[in-house]
């Protein structure tokens, strides 16, 4: 703090004397010295702070040297008398019965031992001294910690930002949760890897890891090595998600366009089936009499009826297939998908109404587009969890090593812009 003093000592006499210049020339020299003027005056104040911090700090020094030997001497005086409490103590345990009938018999007296009895006189100073010592301690203690208070309220005052950084500071509980998070981000992770389902969970964990690292290293309080990693993560969580998404829209698309062929292709049987039916009675119509009004009227009936019957039958096939249950996939299928049993029905699902319409592309896009959104599903969560996995592993690996390169490559050095 004394440097300190001495550094703001120092650049409030440069600013003051730039100021005070009579050699700067322009239009910029006149809003430069006031600048400079009212810097100066600022790091004036601050030089007060750090200065008459540093005398409290140096006075309680000296006193809490002097309490912490009273403290020292009162413990060394206190096991010099416990001590002897013990071993006379012990000595007196030692002795028989009958030995001590023996000296009440010959008048010797049964009063406790004198070096006994001082010591216990002695051990019970020893703390009377430490309490009072303490005592003393914490009214100096508050003594000191209300000067400091006086020196620094003062004209200067810190910005609102500079506040939240030193909440951030003293929040160790947001650290706290940022670890706790991480792990179980890095386990759902491993989850996410086998069942996409669940993946949300690690998404919305990761977010809440990089939020806290995020503020920590604005405010100067982490590392923004962190933050990157955090980042990294976050963007494979989010894509293992958006393919697992885009897997069970493809699955519902296909089974619509299915559906569609297949009420197509009903209602063109049956209307085969029934353009047959009908000419049948068209001739047969003929043979009775010819085109009279009442056969006229009876074919169409039959029309409207054939017509009706086929699209019930092309209604019937479209339900089947929207209704028709998922496909079971077997334990080679399950395993190529990593263990999620309902994404490889979902892809196996289309790949079925791919290979019942093989001449339909849409179908056979779906089936495509499905495989790639498989290979970035699990690729995403195993580079998201690898990621944090490495991270973790370095960090209790290294004996700290990789924590303080990490501060070493996202922390500024303090008074230059190197990073």
């Amino acid at each position: 703090m004394k440097k300190i003093a001495e550094y703001l000592r120092t650049q409030a006499a440069a600013l003051t004397a730039m100021a005070d210049a009579d050699n700067l020339k322009g239009e910029y020299a006149e809003d430069l010295a006031e600048n400079a003027r009212g810097l100066g005056r600022k790091l004036d104040l601050a030089e007060d702070r750090y200065r008459e911090v540093k005398d409290h700090l140096s006075s309680w020094a000296t006193e809490l040297e002097e309490f912490q030997k009273k403290a020292d001497r009162a413990l060394s005086d206190a096991k010099d008398a416990q001590q002897v409490i013990d071993s006379r103590s012990s000595k007196a345990d030692d002795k028989s019965g009958s030995a001590k009938e023996k000296d009440e018999k010959s008048g010797e007296s049964t009063d406790e031992d004198p070096i006994l009895k001082q010591a216990k006189e002695d051990l019970e100073d020893a703390r009377k001294r430490l309490n009072t010592a303490e005592g003393d301690y914490n009214e100096r203690s508050g003594h000191f910690a209300s000067k400091v208070r006086s020196s620094i309220d003062d004209d200067m005052k810190d910005s609102w930002w500079n506040d939240f950084k030193g909440w951030v500071a003293d929040a160790e509980w947001l650290g706290t949760i940022a670890d706790w998070a991480s792990w179980a981000a890095t386990i759902v992770g491993v989850v996410a890897m086998f069942f996409p389902a669940v993946g949300i969970i690690a998404l919305v964990l990761t977010v809440v890891v990089a939020a806290i690292h995020l503020t920590q290293a604005a405010t100067g309080n982490g590392s923004w090595f962190d933050v990157v990693m955090d980042l990294g993560a976050l963007k494979m969580a989010r894509n293992g998600i958006k393919a697992a998404k885009a897997i069970k829209a493809l699955q519902q698309s296909s089974r619509k366009t299915a559906a569609g062929l297949a009420k197509d292709g009903a209602a063109a049987r049956a209307a085969q089936a029934n353009e047959g039916a009908r000419k049948t009675a068209a001739r047969a119509a003929r043979k009775r009499g010819g085109t009279s009004r009442k056969n006229r009227e009876a074919a169409n009936a039959r029309r409207l009826r054939m017509e009706g019957e086929n699209r019930a039958a092309g209604k019937r096939a479209s339900n089947e297939v929207r209704d028709s249950e998922m496909p079971q996939i077997s334990a080679q299928e399950k395993a190529g998908v990593l263990g999620d049993a309902k994404v490889g029905q979902q892809i196996k699902d289309i790949k079925k109404w791919r290979d019942a319409y093989p001449d339909n592309t849409g179908l056979a896009d779906n089936a495509r587009q499905a495989e790639r959104h498989k290979d970035v599903l699990q690729g995403s969560w195993a580079v998201s969890t690898g990621l944090d996995a490495a991270d973790k592993t370095a960090d209790y690996v290294t004996d700290d090593g990789y924590s303080r390169m990490k501060d070493r490559m996202t922390t500024p050095v303090p008074g230059t812009s190197q990073w």
